[in-house]
């Protein structure tokens, strides 16, 4: 089966295969059927996510379905165009989201006519471990029409309808399936299961089904006429619906269907034998619907389509009238995307559908025992005497917090052994903690039990990783793409990360997730994109932190990465706070056009063009402030490698007036500025990260810039541009996945045998021996980046005379901006000796 990353806690009670790369799906939340990546929508086939909500409309992730076979799992894609397809079901025990798709792949024309036995349609099962099963691929099914439903009981039975076929049974992993309704009931859309019964929505104009039973149980033979339920007045295009019991019988009394020729939800309740109409609420276009009864008051959410090149919308509706009672008010916005299909929705896997219903058993219903954690997962390593624990929080109405008894057990001795498991503290709040015996991931079953032998239960995923040998090494969790860090006093540092946006503030001294995190998202001209953060410098109290200015690694432009933007620092150590100042977004832009104007000696127009790490690329991995000046700093390349003609030296430039770029507003009154070029021979490589201490001494640490070789430097600087760097003798060791970028202090003053944290950007790290990164398929809080702590040795000042650069600076006419200057020509440097003091 493929693995994919989710977020949350697993449906308690249920064990599901320990996947440190997979944590679980947070009941509650809900789950989108979502079309396409961006790219403009036809019939052809396009990749399909499930995206995860949050009740208040937060993305908590996106999971890929395959787009390739895998071993026995087959791709899953849909029509681009199709809004019918793509309705996603909880199965009937919660464990599992149900989704329908084509196996072919993507850009595949005029999929939807495609015959079954060519293209069969997929079936894909997803668990509350993110595991995602495509191995039911029927040759039966929807033959030469639209796939669009499958429900389950169990994740074993299943039953599809689509636009030709009928209702069908099938079992996981078939390649063919059973009719049970007659070949002329078509159209059939959603299909599901509640209270033991199977149920089915068509369009009434194509075979006169609106809502109705099929059979009688879950039929898995035979052939059956649908039932419509006996609707006053019928709604007219029914697409998704929501079956719920809100009165005091047992038996469903109200249904909430999505009526697309309405453009609304609407409401019906049983009122003797007749269902009649009790209100709606307005949705345009809406195909997708879900429904879920918390203690009397009904929370909605709903989706539009979007399908061809329109807008797919998630609502969220609310219905607090009680069973045989009138809905009114409107729906909210929850979440939009353009250019993608929003199809079908469904709770995450563990959600209980019914009064109280947000969350499993345990979850907090009223009465017994309750359990929570402070956070769904935990990573930990082999070794580390800092290794975090997780906050588990008891109660019981009936009884005090110490009467209570907790006990835990793991899926995965090898990883995490029940005697290594302990759950300490008697009061409503206790601490969970694990001492690994070996690489992978578990999930570990917390249980809570009341004298009168009431218990609940909730899991937790697990992660270990191996010892690196290393007693000082640290593993900072929450994120796994570390690329600068900035030391904010009491040992206490800030982290940039180059695939999110968010600044994360951690304890040096210790492993763990982030003390506070500061997300400037709504601040950031970009909004959500990328900014790929990787350097950072601070001066008078304020951070500027700098994007790559790199296009992708298949060399499209990417705006976001020139981006640098600056926050204010207040307090330190654990009580540092940030605050948004301003941002630049022609840097990149400024530099180019620099260059050009000055007779193109650096070659960077055409850097900008094309991969970025490459040792033509344009990438910049550093950041730091030019000695004795709070206003000018550099820019320190990874890439180019100068000059054009041989690819030999790495390229600072200073930016004259950086600290001003972010306060004149954006794109501001003027232009950035910039000094004399400085070149280094460092063996070919480039600069991943450059940091200088309050008497102007330097630290530098070099990579390769197309990422070929696994080697990195470090080097001393006397902060002297006539000067070159000296290589010191400080033992780095080669990463093979993943890369020395990150420098968090320089010692003041310098000197030899001095300590400093170097911080691996481990976005390509494999932790838990189960092939996932930070990059591909991890979630974010079993990512991790590793700091560990080095003895300088070779860092006195650089030895040698090298000969001084040869450069003349004479003002440009003409140039926009002040302080513009021509570069007419330099003398490349010969490399100092390496010879330690």
């Amino acid at each position: 089966m493929a693995a994919l990353a989710v977020v949350g806690a697993a449906l308690p009670g249920v064990f599901h295969p320990a996947r440190a790369d997979t944590p679980l799906f947070t009941p509650g939340d809900v789950v989108v059927y979502r079309v396409g990546d961006g790219a403009a929508l036809s019939s052809a086939a396009a990749p399909v996510y499930l995206d995860e909500y949050t009740p208040d409309g937060t993305l908590a992730q996106s999971v890929a379905l395959p787009t390739t076979a895998s071993g026995s799992d087959k791709p899953l894609v849909a029509s681009g165009s199709a809004s019918s397809e793509g309705e996603l079901t909880l199965s009937a025990d919660g464990r599992f989201l149900m989704a329908t798709g084509y196996d072919t792949s993507v850009g595949t024309t005029g999929v939807s006519a495609s015959s079954a036995s060519s293209v069969p349609r997929t079936v894909a099962r997803v668990d509350a471990a993110g595991d995602v099963d495509t191995t039911t691929a029927l040759d039966d099914f929807a033959d030469g029409n639209n796939p669009r439903s499958a429900s389950s009981s169990d994740g074993t039975d299943i039953w599809v309808g689509g636009a030709a076929g009928g209702v069908r049974h099938t079992t996981l992993g078939a390649s063919n399936s059973t009719q049970i309704t007659s070949s002329a009931d078509k159209n059939v859309r959603a299909v599901s299961i509640v209270d033991g019964q199977l149920y089915v929505s068509a369009d009434p104009t194509k075979a006169g089904v609106t809502v109705g039973t099929v059979g009688s149980g879950l039929p898995t033979s035979g052939s059956f006429t649908v039932s419509n339920l006996p609707f006053a007045s019928a709604p007219g295009e029914p697409y998704q619906y929501a079956l719920l019991t809100l009165g005091a019988g047992t038996s469903p009394d109200t249904v909430y269907v999505a009526d697309n020729s309405a453009s609304a939800i609407e409401k019906y309740s049983l009122i003797g034998s007749t269902w009649s109409a009790e209100g709606d609420i307005s949705v345009p276009g809406i195909t997708g619907l879900t429904a879920n009864d918390d203690d009397g008051t009904v929370v909605l959410f709903a989706t539009s389509s979007g399908s061809s090149g329109e807008q797919g919308t998630l609502y969220e509706a609310t219905d607090t009238s009680g069973a045989g009672a009138t809905m009114s008010g409107s729906a909210d916005v929850l979440a939009s995307s353009a250019s993608e299909a929003f199809r079908g929705v469904a709770f995450a896997p563990g959600t209980s559908i019914g009064s109280g219903g947000s969350g499993g058993s345990g979850g907090g219903g009223s009465g017994g025992p309750t359990i929570t954690t402070a956070d769904s997962v935990l990573a930990n390593a082999i070794g580390d005497p800092t290794n975090p624990g997780l906050g588990v929080t008891v109660g019981d109405a009936s009884y005090t917090p110490s009467q209570l008894t907790v006990s835990a057990t793991s899926s995965n001795q090898s990883v995490a052994p029940d005697s290594g498991i302990q759950v300490s503290g008697s009061g409503a709040d206790r601490v969970l903690t694990v001492t690994p015996d070996g690489v992978g991931d578990s999930i570990i079953r917390l249980t809570v039990t009341a004298p009168d032998a009431t218990s609940a239960t909730t899991t937790v995923g697990y992660g270990a990783s191996a010892d690196d040998g290393d007693t000082s090494d640290r593993y900072y969790a929450g994120a796994g793409n570390g690329s600068t860090e900035i030391d904010v006093g009491d040992g206490y540092m800030v982290v940039g990360d180059d695939l999110s946006n968010v600044l994360r503030l951690y304890d040096e001294s210790r492993s763990g997730t982030p003390v506070k995190t500061f997300d400037f998202t709504g601040d950031l001209p970009s909004g959500a994109a990328t900014l790929d953060i990787e350097s950072a410098a601070e001066s008078d109290g304020v951070i500027y932190w700098l994007g790559s200015m790199s296009n992708s690694d298949s060399g499209a432009s990417r705006p976001s990465t020139d981006t640098l933007f600056a926050t204010r620092v207040t307090g330190s150590g654990a009580g540092t706070s940030l605050t948004y100042l301003g941002s630049y977004t022609h840097l990149r832009e400024d530099l180019v056009a620099w260059d050009t104007a000055n007779g193109n000696p650096l070659g960077l127009s055409a850097s900008s063009i094309g991969d970025s790490k490459t040792t033509s690329g344009l990438n910049v991995e550093g950041l730091e402030f030019v000695a004795g000046s709070s206003t000018s700093a550099y820019l320190a390349f990874r890439a180019p490698i100068e000059p054009p003609s041989d690819r030999t030296d790495a390229l600072l430039v200073p930016v004259t007036n950086l600290t001003s770029l972010t306060a004149d507003g954006n794109p501001g009154t003027s232009p950035a500025t910039f000094g004399t070029p400085i070149e280094w021979d460092l063996g070919g490589d480039g600069i991943r990260e450059i940091r200088k201490n309050a008497d102007d001494q330097y630290l530098v640490i070099s990579g390769s810039a197309d990422g070929s070789d696994s080697s990195f430097g470090l080097y001393a600087w006397d902060g002297d541009p006539a000067d070159p760097p000296v290589r010191t003798t400080t033992s780095v060791p080669p990463v093979e996945a993943g890369a020395w970028e990150g420098i968090v202090s320089v010692p003041d003053p310098l000197a030899e045998g001095d300590s400093v944290e170097l911080v691996e950007d481990n976005g390509d790290t494999v932790w838990y021996a189960d092939g996932f990164t930070s990059k591909n398929g991890l979630a974010p809080d079993l990512q991790k980046d590793l700091g560990r702590t080095f003895t300088l040795s070779g860092v006195g000042p650089p030895s040698g005379t090298p000969e001084a650069p040869l450069a003349v600076l004479l003002p440009l006419a003409g140039l926009a901006g002040p302080g513009a200057v021509v570069l007419v020509a330099w003398r490349r440097r010969r490399r100092a000796p390496s010879v330690p003091c």
